[in-house]
């Protein structure tokens, strides 16, 4: 768990609040040795592709355009990669610029999300924001997962708002005015880091300095995931669950047969032990973690000996 303390400051407020409300964890430790501004400015002058990078302003993403590269004029460099260059520009007008998918371009970041992975049992993505001073990055919205926020640099104010819809499973656009009345409004600096919830709607906008946080995504497995996993094993075990339902023309009961289908599954899925599910196979697969640095170095060394 010493993952999860790195950003919250206390395990039972963490489980009391799960998926039900946010909060704020403070005097956090340092988490340079995770991710840093200065990292993320060494990333933009490596050459990511594009799909790792997107930059907004006022809630508005701009076009990729403005910060492709090329990598050159022969087919197999055909790939667009992102201008650090430009991208310096842009966030210099205002831009907030978004690293997506750090784990798999960081081997410190990777290996923090693996730890925080083998803790909580969920898949985790993790995304950099990099906000110039007294700007809005992206639109108010919510995310289909429990995301932690980790400041890193500067601050950022936070307002977050309850979800229209406890748990949702697809996207929807967000009414601005659903922040008009926030059940957490703070101020998140160096050190501290903010836990919100599956649904809850959240915008943020940097103060009078600039702000770089590290977003920490959980995605687990929903009941719905479990239940339709259980739906099917029990069509494949009760024939009566894979029939037709009656052409229109039989003067059969059709609400007799509903209820009697539905109280066979009910049926099945009661006598079910739970300790025996195949819940494991359902979970997102979290990538494994990059090799650390220098490891290429020691490959070498190795290489270099007899085989035992």
């Amino acid at each position: 768990m010493d993952s999860l303390l790195r950003l919250v400051d206390d395990l039972p407020t963490l489980q009391r609040a799960w998926e039900r409300e946010p909060f704020v964890s403070v005097g956090l430790d340092d988490f340079g040795d995770v991710f840093s501004l200065a990292a993320a400015e060494r990333m933009i002058h490596t050459g990511l592709p594009l799909t790792a990078v997107r930059l907004f302003r006022n809630g508005e993403q701009l076009p990729s355009e403005l910060y492709r590269r090329n990598r050159g004029t022969s087919p197999r460099s055909r790939e667009g990669l992102a201008d650090g260059g430009r991208i310096t520009e842009l966030v210099a007008r205002g831009a907030t610029l978004v690293l997506e998918e750090l784990q798999t371009h960081s081997p410190e970041v990777s290996a923090f999300a693996a730890e925080v992975s083998r803790a909580t049992g969920y898949e985790v993505d993790s995304t950099a924001f990099l906000t110039p001073p007294g700007a809005r990055g992206v639109k108010p919205h919510f995310d289909l997962l429990g995301v932690f926020l980790r400041q890193l640099h500067g601050s950022k104010r936070w307002r977050i708002s309850p979800p229209a819809k406890r748990w949702p499973n697809r996207v929807q656009p967000v009414d601005p005015a659903a922040v008009a009345q926030p059940v957490l409004d703070v101020v998140l600096k160096e050190g501290e880091c903010l836990y919100i919830p599956h649904g809850f709607v959240h915008v943020g906008d940097t103060t009078d300095e600039p702000s770089l946080h590290l977003t920490i995504g959980l995605s687990g497995v929903s009941w719905e995931k479990v239940l339709r996993t259980l739906v099917t094993a029990a069509a494949d075990r009760f024939e009566e669950l894979r029939e037709a339902l009656p052409p229109a023309f039989s003067d059969l009961d059709r609400d007799a047969l509903y209820r009697e289908r539905v109280g066979l599954l009910a049926a099945h899925l009661a006598d079910l032990d739970w300790s025996g599910l195949p819940i494991d196979a359902l979970s997102p697969r979290q990538p494994p973690a990059a090799q650390v640095l220098d490891s290429l170095t020691a490959a070498l060394g190795r290489a270099g000996r007899p085989n035992d």
